[in-house]
């Protein structure tokens, strides 16, 4: 068990000031009950409302609360790899701020390390997220499953718990792609699953909507898989004998039926068939030549404004 253990609690923060009134007395309650000693990182992901000064002013109050500002936003992954990075505790709790999953849930994961297990992952009883949302999700658990098989299992859920041990498994990838539900899946670490009851967001719009169901999705695919690239070979494949198929039918055609087959038409479909699959082509190999632009560049994934400990 890990009670001796130190517990970091993680929050990404972008423009949440208007539920942040409800989370943080909540997750102050919550910490206050575990009988730990604790930190709450908040990662302000350059909010542009009053979220940052309002975890500050609970700062002078609270020795607990540690803050993170970025200089600009980032995005949610960046600011969950700064938590990662600046957090303390033995034990490290990822939560979102929007009250979906409730702070109250913390001690059931806390709960469900053992010796073995590694990292606590959280399933929803009921998914209170829009339809397109959940019909998306499940097209991308589908995807990976059919991209990768029984290699790993992917969950999306960003709340979840984690030993030390992860976080430094984590630093040790070096490649751009740095979604974190990904990557702990990729990982395969000892992971105990733990059902949790999810919540309406009760104001303020989620920061994870389909346009970055969509991005993950592509970059599941590409910084995880070689099916693009596969792809274009199945395309070419598929486009010498398709060319091979229609020169045999068009011989056949003036050698034994005796018919001559107007040659503008035929050489138009095969030129677009071609084109379609060179362009195709050549998209798959730019995306996958971008990403080793970006690693050669090396940037970092965030930059920090300050930090206030």
């Amino acid at each position: 068990m890990i009670d001796s253990l130190q517990v970091s609690v993680v929050i990404p923060v972008f423009n949440e000031e208007l539920v942040l009134h409800e989370f943080y007395p909540r997750l102050k309650k919550e910490a206050e009950s575990w009988g730990k000693s604790y930190e709450l990182l908040f990662v302000d992901d350059g909010s542009t409302d009053n979220s940052f000064e309002l975890i500050c002013k609970w700062k002078k109050i609270d020795s607990n609360i540690r803050v993170v500002k970025f200089t600009r936003n980032f995005g949610q992954q960046a600011a969950v790899l700064a938590g990662f990075r600046e957090s303390r505790g033995n034990i490290v709790v990822q939560i979102d701020s929007d009250l979906q999953n409730p702070p109250e849930e913390i001690k059931r994961l806390l709960d469900a390390f053992t010796d073995e297990i590694d990292l606590v992952v959280t399933t929803p009883r009921k998914r209170r997220d829009s339809s397109l949302r959940i019909l998306g999700s499940k097209a991308l658990h589908s995807l990976a499953q059919a991209l990768f098989g029984n290699r790993f299992k992917l969950n999306l859920s960003s709340f979840r718990a984690m030993r030390r041990s992860v976080l430094e498994k984590i630093d040790q990838c070096q490649d751009r792609s740095r979604y974190m539900a990904v990557l702990m899946s990729w990982m395969a670490v000892p992971t105990v699953y733990v059902e949790v009851d999810h919540h309406l967001r009760k104001t303020g719009q989620t920061k994870y909507g389909v346009l970055p169901l969509l991005r993950l999705t592509w970059d599941l695919i590409t910084g995880y898989s070689n099916f693009p690239l596969r792809l274009v070979t199945y395309l070419g494949l598929l486009g010498a004998g398709l060319g091979f198929a229609i020169m045999m039918f068009l011989l056949y055609q003036r050698l034994v039926a005796g018919i001559l087959i107007e040659g503008f038409v035929v050489l138009s479909a095969v030129f677009s068939f071609f084109a379609g699959v060179q362009l195709l082509s050549i998209g798959f190999l730019g995306e996958y030549l971008g990403r080793v632009h970006l690693q050669i560049q090396n940037r970092p994934d965030y930059i920090v404004h300050k930090v206030i400990d």
